[in-house]
């Protein structure tokens, strides 16, 4: 498992270079630069937001799942959600972990 405080400066980057490079008062050199991590950020800041949320949306589920006031319907509803829920948490940690190995530097080039 990713720690979840890496993933959330992923996220909390993304942001900071959001309001950054909306000030328009930047040099053009340095906006350049910003520019490409932030479109680099973009390719995976919904998996990142998404990883975040997991955990609570996990809880979520488990709740409806084991209230004995819940519907049949209903549970079987939430355990089929959270099967798909863990798949996809599975698929965005795959993603993260790849976004976060170090970048070949003849790569960008």
């Amino acid at each position: 498992m990713l720690p979840i405080n890496k993933v959330e400066d992923l996220i909390s980057r993304h942001v900071l270079l959001e309001k950054e490079l909306s000030q328009g008062s930047i040099d053009k050199k340095i906006f350049a630069e910003k520019s490409k991590e932030y479109s680099d950020l973009n390719e995976i800041i919904a998996e990142a937001k998404d990883y975040v949320l997991f955990e609570k949306n996990k809880n979520d589920l488990e709740k409806i799942i084991n209230d004995s006031k819940s519907e049949n319907e209903i549970k079987k509803m939430a355990e089929l959600e959270i099967e798909e829920l863990i798949k996809k948490n599975e698929i965005n940690e795959k993603k993260i972990k790849l976004f976060l190995l170090p970048k070949d530097e003849a790569d960008a080039k």
